[in-house]
């Protein structure tokens, strides 16, 4: 059957299968040998007796602050602190927030380890002993349901609680190989805090995307000025009302409002930002402090893409797909934002995602307790656009109902896509997936790969070879095969974008270094000098000749 879409057929007709297009190397990690995949085996078997033993000591006996040190978790008093500057105040004000916390930090109040483990501690604290309030934020913002919540309050847990047991490692100077001819001297790496740092939430997940940017700052012995989404009104009084209560005076400072107040923080020099959100805003945020050379970690979205391969299990895919998609109702950066398949196994994958979604939802989400709630009326609009103008293509949309006064939208599938629909232009950030019918496996990547690159990316498939050609292939943030955005609730791996989907990676290790400056430290000696007489000029043939042959080894 000839392929409908012609960004597609031109891709086969440029031959997007032959070697040239998409590579043929293989990764070698994954995919082993047969006795690499025993020993492999054998080792992930005894990995889980050892854990299996070794949890009931773990939950009981060895709780994470007991593994810090002993220290516990001091409530700062309540002359501590600090004023929050709050929507239409003066600049000033802001000004002097800022001033303020860079003296703190200048003064050294922030480089202790004590003092980072307290403020995470804090962090800790502050959400589980306000859980309750916390949730009523979340249903007036985003009618978050209890099980997303869930999700969203023990993936921040992890992450702090992963970043306790490891600070004290991390705060160690790394030694590096000292070359034979700068010896008896020693060369290390010393990671020292970068400064008062901003970090400035979205609207989707407005407490994880603010706590854990805030608990990696203070890993790394930074302070910071928060600005949470004002979109978010009631999760961002929850941040006015309790960061000054469970943190220090001099850890962060909480600054609520708009357009004016951002753009008032974003005049000021700070030693990195760090922002979520769209793309859009971004680059807004880039030529606004334009020439002040102010790193930045942006964390920005993109359309993530699932191939779903003919030897995928389709019940387990759409299980998995279905989870992820509509969790948030779709306003998750890293959700599956479209599916590419084939016509072979395109009406059982459509049937199994009706299935799931009933299964999940019941046959009306708008009852449903476990299903959230778009933003607002805009957002609203803007997803009926897509489906609208996929109608008017020729898309099948099934689902789609809307309520304008619930802010609800159906878990919805569009089939019959193709590229020129806004849905695939787009990023969705909503509860509607589309389906776009591919002519193969090559097909499927090589679209991906004429777009821009993801924030994630997805592949089904029971072939190690098809999984070894997507990873080495298509180029995103983060990927998963067989499964779907759960790669972020784990701690110890980077989570970030490249390209459009942004720059810049954080959570646990890379988390303290997003924020730390990577120092190298030379140290040498006095007393042997006279042995390093050849380093000196002026320089004569026999000089160069042994420098010449030492300094140009790795020795």
């Amino acid at each position: 059957m000839a392929n409908p879409n012609p960004l597609l057929a031109e891709d086969v007709e440029i031959g997007m299968s032959t070697p040239s297009t998409i590579s043929t190397f293989q990764y070698s990690a994954p995919w082993l040998s047969i006795s690499e995949y025993v020993e492999a085996g054998l080792l992930s078997f005894f990995t889980l007796i050892t854990s299996l033993i070794l949890l009931p000591l773990k939950l009981v006996l060895f709780p994470v602050e007991k593994m810090c040190c002993g220290l516990k978790y001091k409530r700062p008093s309540s002359g501590e602190k600090r004023e929050v500057c709050r929507e239409g105040g003066p600049e000033e004000n802001i000004k002097d927030l800022v001033v303020s916390l860079k003296a703190s930090f200048d003064a050294g109040h922030t480089r202790s380890y004590s003092w980072r483990i307290n403020q995470l501690l804090g962090l800790k604290a502050m959400v589980l002993e306000n859980e309750g309030e916390l949730m009523e934020a979340y249903v007036k913002d985003l009618g978050k349901p209890s099980g997303d919540w869930f999700l969203e309050k023990n993936g921040i847990l992890a992450d702090i609680n992963h970043t306790l047991s490891c600070l004290h490692k991390l705060m160690q100077p790394e030694s590096r190989h000292t070359p034979l001819w700068m010896q008896p001297g020693t060369t290390k790496i010393i990671r020292e805090p970068l400064g008062t740092v901003l970090i400035i939430g979205p609207y989707n997940y407005p407490l994880n995307l603010i706590v854990c940017p805030l608990a990696a700052a203070f890993s790394a012995g930074c302070n910071a000025v928060v600005k949470p989404s004002e979109q978010m009104p009631a999760t961002a009084d929850f941040f006015a009302k309790y960061l000054p209560v469970y943190l220090d005076r001099h850890s962060c400072g909480v600054v609520l409002g708009g357009i004016p107040e951002t753009t008032s923080l974003l005049r000021i020099k700070f030693d990195k930002i760090f922002f979520t959100g769209s793309d859009r805003v971004a680059k807004i945020i880039e030529k606004t402090v334009a020439g002040t050379l102010t790193p930045m970690c942006l964390e920005l979205g993109g359309k993530s893409p699932v191939i779903v391969c003919d030897d995928a299990n389709l019940k387990v895919a759409s299980k998995r797909i279905v989870q992820t998609k509509y969790i948030n109702c779709g306003a998750t950066c890293i959700a599956p934002d479209y599916i590419m398949c084939t016509s072979s196994v395109h009406d059982t994958l459509v049937s199994n995602l009706q299935k799931c979604v009933e299964t999940f939802y019941t046959a009306d989400a708008q009852t449903s307790e476990n299903y959230a709630r778009v933003l607002n009326g805009d957002h609203l609009k803007r997803l009926e656009g897509y489906l609208s103008d996929a109608k008017s293509k020729g898309a099948n949309v099934i689902g789609g109902k809307i309520d304008q006064d619930d802010r609800y939208m159906e878990p919805t599938i569009v089939t019959g896509v193709t590229a020129e629909m806004l849905l695939m232009k787009e990023e969705i950030f909503g509860p509607i997936l589309p389906i776009m019918k591919v002519d193969g496996f090559e097909d499927a990547v090589g679209h991906v790969k004429k777009g821009e690159k993801p924030l994630a990316s997805y592949c089904f498939t029971s072939s190690s070879a098809k999984a070894s050609t997507f990873l080495n292939n298509i180029s995103s943030g983060a990927s998963c095969i067989n499964d779907c955005a759960v790669h972020v609730l784990s701690p110890d791996i980077p989570f970030g974008g490249v390209g459009n989907a942004g720059m810049g990676h954080y959570h646990g290790r890379e988390g303290f270094l997003c924020f730390s400056n990577e120092k190298a430290v030379y140290t040498n000696d006095t007393l042997t000098d006279g042995l390093r007489w050849i380093r000196y000029p002026p320089f004569s043939t026999f000089k160069e000749g042994v420098l010449g042959k030492v300094m140009g080894k790795s020795w």
